[in-house]
């Protein structure tokens, strides 16, 4: 019987933790910059600001050295390992 209680009280206690955690709310950003090499899995973006982001998704064939403007959403989880990951929703050449 105390093995019960204990156990509903535990239960208790985590739902009660995770009743506070955040939810993830992507931003999408429309940003301008250059494609830059660096990046340890997946392709490196300088923003103009100087913000470097990891790009997830289709680059349209687009390369090191290319001025691209693009949208997309920040990514919540990543396997890039490093920095801010966007997940790619659209790719352009800047003219």
């Amino acid at each position: 019987m105390n093995r019960r209680i204990f156990g509903v009280v535990l239960l208790g206690i985590a739902n009660a933790a995770c009743a506070g955690t955040a939810t993830f709310n992507p931003t999408m950003l429309s940003l301008t910059g250059v494609l830059i090499e660096g990046g340890a899995e997946c392709q490196l973006f300088q923003a103009d600001d100087g913000a470097q982001y990891t790009l997830l998704g289709d680059l349209k064939g687009f390369k090191n050295g290319d001025k691209v403007q693009l949208s997309g959403e920040e990514a919540e989880i990543s396997f890039c390992m490093q920095g801010k990951t966007l997940s790619v929703k659209a790719i352009g050449k800047v003219k």
